[in-house]
């Protein structure tokens, strides 16, 4: 995975704000606090906080840039990680939810996280 400087992010989201935020669909989950579980349990390093519009913090307060992928739908978390490393689908619920999936080869596998708008 490629890494990203602080300035590359900024200049993204920059851009984002100026343009009324990227690809800002009704596919990309509402503003709010997510808080993410697994089979094992609550996985407190990966909760997000969404918003404003599609810019997410990370619980480390890195932000980075949500957008849809035009052939899947899935939502493409785009700088911070750990949430970077993953893809969501939105499901609105209730209550609003992102399950995060793995993308190789073109093909997706659900790897087992849901996050839930609390």
């Amino acid at each position: 995975m490629p890494r990203f400087s602080k300035a590359v992010i900024t200049v993204c989201l920059a851009a984002s704000l100026s343009a009324g935020g990227i690809a800002q669909a009704d596919d990309i989950p509402p503003s709010g606090t997510y808080r993410c579980s697994g089979a094992n349990g609550a996985m407190d390093d990966l909760n997000f906080v969404v918003g404003p519009g599609n810019i997410y913090t990370t619980k480390k307060g890195r932000r980075g840039v949500m957008t849809i992928h035009p052939g899947t739908g899935n939502v493409l978390f785009h700088g911070a990680v750990p949430q970077s490393g993953y893809q969501g689908r939105y499901s609105a619920g209730p209550p609003p939810q992102v399950a995060f999936v793995t993308v190789a080869g073109g093909a997706s596998s659900d790897a087992g996280i849901t996050c839930r708008l609390r």
